[in-house]
């Protein structure tokens, strides 16, 4: 797909002006695949990681329904569960090693994909019955005012999106010190980067259980278990570097009114994924604040931050 060339400042302001919000191009953007050379090791390194992130979320799904749903929900594995089986744990130890065998590995991989596909599908429909009984809850607390370095901030959710990308994580840990003085509740999510190319894949990978708001609706969860076919290493490896999920995340799950990104502003991005979630972030009129330690950030969204009641900062930490 051709782009259309870089806009300046004034079609920016058109583009985000008062009442609309013109979609700069249609049709979906082209995917990017996580790249990298891949053995054994890495293979069951990330493969692991989706594993440990669908067994915790699942374990907070199932809090959630025993303690905001009234009922409670047993997570019933079979061949994840703790076990005697001498056989069972090696083949644990050697995936985790990176040493099963390659079929062994396929197979072991496909159970496991397949048991917390079974385990999902059960939350589900706990789920749907939680959320038609669902009453709803109290609203929103009152407006926090405080400082993050040189910015006076008003919000009563403050959502926090990290790129947690090699040459930003040094940074990270004083950040959150520096944010969380004055917003003691504020949200985080890590993202590792800042790419803005292609349209939000995955938003529920960074929501979380948010006051007032329904926590059993299918949009907060995963609507489904990667496959082996799938490639279920290099689908985990796109969810951590989804930053228009996380974006997204804050608008439409997390119901902020303002979103704080730092990030460095150093990847490929696509105005008209720019624009689709400006037209959430005005529409909700939810402020956003784009940190920089020292890259200019893209024009459109430099406007869509002073639009939105926000702004851009740059600062080094």
């Amino acid at each position: 797909m051709k782009l259309p060339p870089r806009i300046d400042r004034r079609d920016a302001l058109r583009i985000l002006g008062a009442g609309s919000l013109a979609t700069l191009l249609t049709g979906p953007a082209g995917a990017e695949e996580a790249t990298g050379k891949w053995d054994e090791k890495s293979i069951a390194d990330y493969t692991q990681r989706l594993f440990d992130w669908l067994k915790a979320n699942f374990e907070k799904r199932a809090d959630t329904l025993g303690n905001v749903g009234g009922t409670a929900f047993k997570l019933e594995y079979d061949y994840l569960a703790p076990s005697d089986d001498k056989k069972r744990q090696r083949v644990f130890e050697r995936f985790a090693e990176g040493r099963l065998a390659g079929k062994a590995t396929e197979e072991h991989i496909k159970t496991c994909l397949t048991e917390f596909e079974r385990i999902r599908k059960s939350l589900v429909a706990a789920e749907a019955i939680a959320s038609a009984a669902w009453k709803g809850g109290e609203a929103v607390g009152a407006l926090t005012e405080g400082r993050i370095y040189d910015s006076t901030i008003s919000a009563a959710r403050l959502t926090v999106v990290l790129d947690s990308s090699r040459s930003m994580t040094p940074y990270l840990e004083p950040l959150r010190k520096e944010i969380t003085r004055d917003f003691a509740n504020a949200y985080f999510v890590e993202v590792n980067g800042c790419q803005l190319s292609r349209p939000a894949a995955c938003p529920w990978f960074y929501a979380a259980p948010v006051q007032g708001v329904n926590p059993f609706t299918p949009d907060r969860h995963i609507p489904q278990v990667p496959t082996v076919e799938d490639l279920p290493h290099a689908t985990f490896i796109r969810w951590t570097r989804d930053a228009p999920a996380a974006l997204n995340c804050m608008v439409d799950l997390m119901k902020t009114d303002a979103i704080y990104w730092f990030c460095d502003f150093d990847d490929p991005d696509r105005e008209e994924v720019i624009v689709e979630f400006g037209k959430k972030v005005l529409a909700q009129k939810t402020k956003l604040y784009a940190h920089t330690l020292d890259k200019k950030v893209p024009t459109l969204l430099s406007t869509l931050a002073e639009r939105s009641g926000g702004q851009v900062v740059r600062k080094k930490i």
